[in-house]
């Protein structure tokens, strides 16, 4: 018999020990015609996971190292891309701190052979500390609460036959990633983990298959133990919880989206009221976060302070501890330790009910208690008005809070205005007008390519800015015109320090279309991106470029966004949504919900800036790259016009490159140019070639010259004033205006002709 190959995927982040005891139920596992390889993706661990598994398993456990924190979402991400390439049967996603049952593998293949509706299957989560509770067994839309209802959870001693009821498997809208099998084309079908960092990419991912037409299954037989949620203290969670479920019904179920909002405003006033103000507020800033198109890790510190128990009891006092709040035993040490040292005395609350109703009633005058310990999930309400001061665990510390009745009421009016708020601006946001789903892209490999032309210093800057690069899956390629060796030694030295793919080309011609077509030949990545030697991109410069590419699907063929002139007082937009007609006039800077052209015969383009743009690879091989005619300007705007008028589409990212432009062999400062036969070349050869059979000659002649004396012969008379020009000069560059409109049209001509 044939044996199905399987690769299971599992991401960790300092973790070392949970995945020890993985591998170990991996290798154990019973299976019967069945290959599995497994991958850890490691999310650049500092616990010594990578060392550990490479000497421990070598030839068993191959490790992708991310080389930064990308999350859950990330990390799964990568995983799919890696082995979807490879030539697997399935692929099994595994969180990093569960425990297999020896058949849980074989129970979930055996439903992907029997039924070929089922895309994916998942098992019957169980709880590790409650082995025999289920946690879940998949999940459903709850559309009353605009949340998940949990299928079978906190069930007891129940058998698989009463969880199946007579069906083959389990029908359900999500099933966790905590363990879930997927036939290897889904991938190629639907794409990967949106970016959401942790929580609910599992869940929108699912309802993405789902949407094409797959069952989303669970076989009970394939159980796994997982660290229940109930028993991890992650306040911080919540921010995700909220933002994430917001991007994904406002993706696949926009008409519960206003209504999340809604059923959460009674439970964040809860946490208000009881004095847990920084729990609304870490919900409030996944909201907001949400509003604002924030994806991927939380951008925020958090703003609450977490305290050491040392910190908290520091002196002779009488402590009350909520008897739920640790997990293990190295609390308790402490404060046992504390109690010796200190002559700290722990209050043990009176249980009978009269009693309890006495000590609250006496607490109104007199605190019996000078210091409260209370979990941040399950709080003992009864205790907050006995304590001088509360502070709740948080799972890493305490957090100091005020009872006083004033101060909740703030809060809680603070917060009812906050999710006020936060209602009216997810209302504007037209809900009836959210796009259609498209698949979210795997994690293509992104070729940065940078020309470059004698100057070192400023590529060296450059250069190590793409260290801060969030995204992991790009190579550099340098190309460079430079007429001494100094840039090769920069790129040379920076081989041994860049943790990135980097390669070196050079070229003869200072052209910089030339240069850019001999950086899309040695081009191993799907998508190109150009960034100037003398820019710096931020670091999610990539990531953003590749979501809007996801957006806008396959007619998507150039993404670019603003540029920044770090030079001049006050960082203003050299660039941003610019357009340009078919004579090369453009509009630099226009705001971010003006107008798009991308029609194919329509007069204005959306055009980008070759500091900030990039392409799809095969369109612009489609296209024949760029028109090397363009030695200096226009060249990007001339490709984005024929990619165009190819009937593909050109858009803008929400991200911003800081220029700061140097001088060069075309320019002495940003002023004083010195290319001015290639500016008025460059204007007449597109006016020429783009607009010759659209309009009338008389009119194309009128608009060329009025745009070639204000962008040439204007700007040269300027600088004699400005610059204090020699007349020789200023004659010279004037005749070479002229000769570079003499060859521009004869160009643009002939090339109609032809």
């Amino acid at each position: 018999m044939v044996s199905l190959k399987v690769a299971t995927v599992i991401v960790t982040w300092n973790k070392l020990q949970d995945i020890r005891l993985l591998i170990k139920d991996l290798l154990k596992l019973i299976l019967s015609n069945i290959e599995v390889d497994i991958y850890v993706v490691d999310n650049a661990s500092t616990d010594g996971t990578q060392a550990y598994l490479e000497k421990q398993y070598p030839g068993k456990v191959q490790v992708l190292q991310t080389g930064n924190n990308l999350g859950g979402s990330g990390g799964f991400s990568y995983g799919l891309q890696t082995v979807s390439e490879l030539e697997y049967d399935y692929i099994w996603l595994l969180d990093n701190d569960v425990r297999l049952d020896p058949l849980a593998l074989t129970s979930l293949v055996q439903t992907l052979q029997k039924y070929d509706e089922v895309g994916l299957v998942g098992s019957q989560i169980r709880k590790l500390q409650q082995p025999d509770t289920i946690q879940e067994a998949g999940s459903f839309i709850n559309y009353e609460k605009a949340h998940l209802k949990i299928n079978f959870g906190n069930e007891s001693n129940i058998s698989n036959e009463e969880l199946l009821k007579g069906k083959p498997y389990i029908s359900v809208d999500v099933c966790a990633a905590a363990s879930l099998l997927l036939r290897r084309e889904i991938i190629q079908k639907i794409g990967v983990f949106e970016n959401y960092f942790l929580h609910f990419d599992d869940v929108e991912w699912c309802l993405r298959a789902k949407q094409s037409g797959w069952i989303i299954a669970v076989n009970p037989a394939s159980i796994i133990w997982h660290n229940s949620p109930d028993f991890k203290c992650r306040p911080w969670i919540n921010y995700y919880d909220e933002r994430n479920l917001c991007y994904c019904w406002q993706k696949h179920h926009p008409n519960l989206l206003l209504k999340r909002v809604v059923v959460s405003l009674p439970r964040l006033v809860y946490y208000a009221a009881t004095g847990r103000y920084f729990l609304a507020e870490i919900s409030i800033a996944g909201f907001q976060d949400f509003i604002k198109g924030i994806q991927g890790k939380m951008p925020r510190e958090l703003n609450y302070p977490e305290y050491t128990l040392e910190d908290v009891v520091n002196k002779k006092a009488q402590v009350w501890v909520q008897s739920t709040i640790y997990q293990n035993d190295s609390q308790n040490q402490v404060l046992r330790k504390i109690e010796s040292e200190q002559e700290v005395s722990f209050w043990n609350p009176a249980n009978k009910l009269t009693n309890q109703i006495y000590f609250w009633l006496i607490a109104l005058i007199w605190k019996p208690i000078d210091i409260a310990l209370v979990s941040y999930q399950n709080p003992d309400l009864y205790i907050l008005n006995l304590a001088k001061q509360v502070y709740y665990f948080t799972g890493n510390g305490y957090v100091p809070v005020s009872i006083n009745p004033l101060v909740l009421t703030k809060a809680v009016i603070k917060t009812i205005n906050q999710v006020w708020q936060i209602y009216w601006q997810i209302y504007k946001l037209k809900l009836s007008q959210m796009p259609k789903v498209k698949p979210t892209p795997l994690f293509p490999l992104v070729s940065i390519i940078i020309c470059t032309s004698d100057r070192p210093n400023a590529l060296k800057k450059s250069l190590q800015s793409l260290e801060l690069i969030q995204y992991q899956n790009f190579e550099v390629i340098v190309i460079d015109a430079s007429s001494t060796t100094e840039t090769s030694e920069i790129v040379f030295e920076a081989f041994s320090k860049n943790s990135f793919k980097l390669s070196f080309h050079q070229v003869e011609p200072k052209n910089i279309s030339y240069s850019r077509n001999v950086g899309i030949k040695l081009a191993t990545g799907s998508i190109v991106a150009f960034v100037d030697d003398d820019a710096v991109p931020p670091s999610e410069w990539i990531e953003q470029l590749l979501l809007i590419y996801a957006q806008h699907g396959d007619k998507c063929a150039a993404v670019g966004g603003a540029v920044r002139d770090l030079t001049r007082p006050g960082y203003p937009l050299q660039f941003h949504h610019g357009v340009t007609n078919l004579f090369s006039e453009t509009i630099a800077v226009r705001s971010a919900d003006a107008a798009s052209y991308n029609k194919a015969n329509g007069f204005w383009f959306n055009g980008l800036m070759g500091t900030n743009s990039s392409f799809r690879k095969e369109l612009l091989e489609k296209i024949n790259g760029y028109d090397e005619f363009f030695d200096y300007f226009l060249d990007e705007t001339d490709v984005c016009l024929r990619l165009i008028k190819a009937g593909y589409e050109v858009h803008y990212a929400d991200v911003s490159v800081d220029h700061f432009p140097q001088p060069s062999h075309n320019r002495i400062d940003q002023k004083h140019l010195t290319c001015w036969y290639s500016l008025a070349k460059n204007t007449t050869y597109f006016a020429v070639k783009h607009g010759f059979n659209k309009v009338s000659l008389p009119i194309l002649i009128a608009r060329l010259t009025f745009l070639l004396t204000y962008r040439c012969l204007l700007r040269i008379i300027r600088l004699k004033f400005t610059h204090h020009l020699p007349n020789a000069i200023l004659l010279k560059y004037i005749q070479q205006a002229f000769y570079g409109i003499q060859v521009g049209w004869r160009s643009g001509v002939n090339l109609h002709k032809a």
